[in-house]
């Protein structure tokens, strides 16, 4: 029931964070049985919180174990199916504890749940599935040698944003169809190199998320997309274009930017003086974040707790000084004015 109910409060944090969040290939999603869920990492914990919001399956992610040092952090942490798991720059006698790490995903599996891992095992702005680490192919090994019974599957997602930097974005989330794991793995005579279903998985996250190749045309691929008009929210549309310009040879396009006039903007004036100090906040808030990868992030936790926060405060301000019936017309104008907003903001930093 908590992590239901935390789930919907994420949930509702995503829906005033974006302009817009849609979800294709539902069908895809097992409805029980062990499952792993491996998506691209583009956007830090944005990343973390779309899968689970996005389906009805409880469940358990790999997380950062720097996350986990506070003590009571981390009792909340694990309160939300939240595992650690140790890299390298933890320390390398960390790196052992991911033994028993992986042992409980092997039982999490077992009672056929679901777990989340992000398999590039580090999170990235480019517009690229980089090589995927071996982590998730262990954890399917070591469970199937343990429990060889087990049907399990790996449902890609392919996390799509028009931007991982700005407010407010829009996102799609792609699940593709379920691969069967046990197909992958001699449990006799293991591949321990993995190649096989490394390349598998790969593929398909290439199908279902903006997939540039990472050499030296790089960055004259990702603006041609841009200067074309690329919808990145649409990963087939863009791969294809991807395509098109490999063997065309097609240049960025040169433009001139079109200014339309948005006749929302006195609405969101009155919304920007309505939450002047929580804005206030987040200014000096984004001058601190180190890792700009992590700029939504921030946002999100900011717009999740200090805004309806600070709302809540002048509600009750605004009762004290006026009367109950005034202070809910203003809590519901409120919640209008920040749907408008979101719904109607110009993409900025």
């Amino acid at each position: 029931m908590w992590y239901k109910l935390f789930r919907l409060y994420v949930k509702l944090g995503l829906y005033f964070t974006h302009k817009n969040i849609k979800v294709y290939g539902k069908e895809n999603i097992p409805k029980d049985g062990p499952t792993i869920f491996i998506g691209n990492h583009q956007n830090a914990l944005i990343d973390a919180i779309l899968i689970p919001t996005t389906n009805s399956r409880e469940i358990h992610f790999l997380s950062r174990a720097s996350a986990f040092k506070n003590k009571t952090v981390s009792t909340f942490l694990h309160s939300l199916n939240m595992i650690p798991v140790y890299r390298m720059r933890d320390g390398r006698n960390s790196m052992a504890k991911n033994i028993d790490v992986f042992k409980q995903c092997f039982e999490i599996l077992n009672d056929e749940k679901a777990v989340q891992i992000f398999a590039e095992g580090e999170h990235h702005l480019k517009r690229s599935i980089i090589p995927l680490k071996k982590g998730f192919t262990r954890i399917i090994l070591g469970t199937l040698q343990k429990y060889p019974h087990l049907n399990i599957k790996i449902v890609p997602v392919g996390l799509n944003y028009d931007t991982r930097l700005g407010f407010p974005s829009s996102a799609t989330v792609y699940y593709g169809k379920p691969i069967d794991a046990n197909g992958y793995f001699n449990l006799e005579k293991p591949d321990l190199t993995y190649n096989s279903i490394l390349k598998k998985v790969s593929s398909e996250l290439k199908k279902l998320t903006t997939h540039i190749d990472d050499d030296e045309n790089y960055d004259q691929t990702l603006a041609s997309l841009k200067s074309f008009g690329i919808d990145f929210l649409n990963p087939i549309e863009a791969n294809e274009k991807i395509k098109e310009i490999k063997k065309l040879d097609l240049k960025p396009l040169i433009s001139k930017p079109v200014n339309h006039i948005n006749w929302f903007t006195p609405i969101h004036l009155i919304t920007k003086l309505n939450s002047l100090l929580p804005l206030l906040i987040w200014q000096f808030l984004k001058t601190k974040i180190n890792d700009t990868i992590f700029t939504n992030t921030y946002r999100f936790a900011l717009i999740a707790t200090v805004f309806p926060l600070f709302y809540l405060i002048q509600t009750l301000v605004v009762s004290y000084l006026f009367n109950s019936k005034i202070a809910v017309i203003y809590f519901v104008a409120t919640i209008i004015l920040g749907i408008i907003t979101k719904s109607t903001l110009k993409i900025n930093r």
